[in-house]
């Protein structure tokens, strides 16, 4: 099996001070085979793209200028074979006082990604960029080796090897910078970019699903998803609902809890958004205190709208349908309603029938036919 070699960066800080919910470690694994065109393809990016600049995401050239952000990513990603490994920490979501110390958070979250990537890759050489001090890397290389049983005998050997360098001693780091700054861009809701689709469109054919942490996080996914697939024709033609919807309508409470569907129904497509998380999304986005209540009632009026927001049976919240099984989830939803209903109907039709005389039965009788044969014009 062909070695990969891998280059890691975060993006975000570990303090919950920075206001910053999310930090985010992305790694690109590229094959040895492919080593020599990733440092030619990095070169020919710092060339034409950055008057030869290193590839930085806080490179006033990249920060302040998404189009040049999005040609970069463009050119990375039509000229280079290579996958996305990644790590997203929801800061907001943690508990327990050891993460607020940026090197227990360090430690632990290295440990935590580099554990799933010995799952994913056999045979590596990790090259993260370096932080603090030699004592501290020397500390955490010992504590690496230590808590990752599986390399034990040979983390730190040829075939399985760690490195701190920084993004300009090995320069191919500093694709992760700009990939893991791209990646928060999409992912964490206080640096969302309002062009988030473009990013996520470019890096998604690369991206390996992410790990998130920790499972509370408003941006995991249920355990008994994994086989989860979108259906491609049902998810278009969803979303062109929406967008007609979103045409003719002027209710901006309603228009921010369809964005922030579609916006988890794109990165997640599994993800149940619970009532609170709309709620709290409502607020950072209009500054506007919403009740659960009034979001639940605003979730019908869509739904009256067209737009199929689904509701599945044992389980709270909402999301976008996005397959054969969201659509049949969302009629066996309301089934489950009428059936019942129109039994009792009927039984009780039936026992009208008997007891009334035909005249009384027929003033009564247009009441249940109107249940059961509803006019929709």
């Amino acid at each position: 099996m062909e070695k990969y070699y891998v280059f890691c960066d975060e993006s975000g800080t570990p303090s919950k001070k920075d206001n910053i919910n999310h930090f985010i470690y992305a790694c690109i694994l590229i094959k040895e085979s492919d080593l020599v065109k990733a440092r030619n393809v990095r070169a020919h990016i710092s060339k034409n793209f950055l008057q030869g600049n290193i590839i930085k995401a806080g490179n006033k050239a990249i920060r302040g200028n998404f189009k040049k952000r999005i040609q970069i990513l463009n050119y990375l990603c039509d000229n280079l074979n290579f996958k996305i490994h990644s790590l997203i920490i929801d800061k907001e979501a943690l508990a327990g006082r050891g993460l607020d110390i940026k090197q227990v958070f360090i430690k632990f979250f290295q440990k935590l990604l580099l554990n799933d990537l010995s799952g994913k890759v056999a045979s590596f050489q990790v090259f993260m960029d370096s932080t603090g001090d030699d004592n501290f890397q020397l500390d955490l290389k010992h504590y690496l080796l230590k808590y990752i049983p599986r390399f034990q005998a040979n983390l730190f050997n040829q075939d399985n090897s760690y490195h701190l360098k920084s993004d300009e001693e090995e320069e191919l780091i500093q694709f992760a910078d700009l990939i893991a700054n791209s990646m928060l861009q999409i992912y964490s809701g206080s640096k969302k970019n309002i062009n988030w689709k473009e990013l996520y469109e470019i890096l998604e054919p690369k991206l390996l699903k992410p790990i998130v942490f920790p499972y509370n996080s408003v941006l995991n996914q249920d355990e008994d998803e994994e086989n989860f697939t979108v259906s491609n024709n049902i998810y278009s033609s969803v979303l062109d609902t929406i967008e007609r919807f979103k045409e003719n309508n002027r209710d901006k409470v309603k228009n921010t809890i369809v964005n922030h569907l579609v916006y988890i129904s794109r990165i997640f497509p599994s993800k149940l958004i619970e009532t609170y998380e709309l709620r709290e999304e409502i607020k950072r986005v209009l500054s506007q205190e919403v009740s659960l209540e009034k979001i639940r009632l605003l979730i019908r009026d869509l739904r009256y709208q067209g737009i199929l927001i689904i509701s599945k049976s044992g389980k709270s919240g909402y999301k976008i349908a996005v397959n054969e099984e969201d659509i049949s989830s969302y009629f066996n939803h309301y089934l489950s309603y009428i059936i019942p209903m129109l039994e009792k109907a009927n039984i009780a039709d039936e026992a009208l029938q008997i007891s009334l005389d035909r005249n009384n039965y027929n003033k009564i009788n247009k009441f249940l036919k109107a249940l059961k044969e509803p006019d929709l014009n």
